[in-house]
């Protein structure tokens, strides 16, 4: 089985976060860190800075500047399920893994090589958010409406993965593994549309529409989805609140490292908490490329 990997990026701060999301894919892979990586910048904007393309072309990045997010230009979120979309027409890999562009690899991510008869791999939401505990939640109706438009079957529950909450099957877009002849990207576009020409936007808010579509797209595929253990996706801010021996672990126990927007604050790593081991190879080379620009001074807050 071929596996390859796809990201998005557009002008500015998010070929920061793309460039390091590549080369720790380059470095730390293992198996597959020679693996095919295609980028995407599915909006029409402001072109990538020449170093960034070169250094793209030094790491054996092929980009893409096909506009395909031109209906919902106002919604920068959307893009991956485009590209995702895009990639399953184009590519012919076997296993396609989407990542965010805030994240990184920081060991050899196996459990993404699915085998035939597995659909996906990914892991939960981190908290409940717009998802529903069951009938006597008040966004279930969202939730049986969102399934009637997609004409999907209501899925099984499923733990979160920071707050262990039950909740309907709603699952993290940040990481995504799919058995390309599953056409589930597609899929995943086609419940999207359906979702945003119903006008079926829970009040208004369309932030988590690429989930909520997801949501509809895995729940036909529930039996076969291999749920990622929690060195996946591992939501960094969010350290404090989880459970051992996860709130606890250090960088080069982890497989996939999601930071959202904190690697431009100064110093951030020296301030997670509960303290990491600063003598890693994993810490010391991610503090080589850190912080991003331009810097951050937020407090931090989980």
């Amino acid at each position: 089985m071929t596996l390859a990997f796809i990201a998005c990026v557009e002008s500015g701060n998010l070929e920061n976060q793309a460039l390091l999301l590549f080369r720790s894919i380059r470095k730390f892979a293992g198996h597959y860190k020679d693996a095919p990586i295609y980028s995407f910048q599915p909006r029409r904007g402001a072109p990538l800075r020449k170093d960034t393309l070169n250094l793209f072309e030094a790491l054996e990045v092929t980009h893409s500047t096909e506009v395909l997010n031109a209906e919902f230009h106002h919604y920068p979120i959307g893009n991956k399920v485009f590209a995702s979309a895009r990639a399953e027409e184009l590519l012919k890999e076997d296993i396609l893994v989407f990542l965010d562009s805030d994240s990184v690899i920081v060991n050899e991510p196996r459990d993404l090589d699915l085998p035939a008869g597995t659909a996906t791999a990914v892991r939960p939401v981190d908290h409940k958010n717009r998802g529903s505990t069951g009938p006597s939640d008040p966004n279930d109706g969202y939730w049986r409406r969102l399934y009637a438009i997609c004409g999907a079957p209501e899925a099984p529950f499923l733990e979160t993965g920071v707050s262990a909450q039950k909740i309907r099957s709603y699952w993290n877009a940040g990481l995504l593994a799919v058995n390309r002849s599953e056409g589930l990207f597609q899929r995943w576009k086609d419940d999207f549309l359906k979702l945003m020409q119903a006008g079926h936007v829970p009040k208004g808010q369309i932030t988590f529409m690429d989930q909520l579509a997801l949501a509809a797209t895995l729940a036909r595929v529930a039996e076969r989805i291999r749920v990622l253990d929690p060195r996946y996706n591992y939501p960094l801010p969010k350290r404090p609140l989880l459970k051992e021996p996860y709130r606890t672990a250090e960088l080069d126990s982890l497989i996939h490292i999601h930071y959202h927007r904190w690697f431009n604050k100064p110093g951030f790593l020296s301030l997670v908490s509960p303290p990491l081991n600063n003598r890693s190879p994993v810490y010391n080379w991610l503090s080589s490329w850190l912080p991003f620009q331009p810097t951050i001074d937020d407090p931090l807050r989980f």
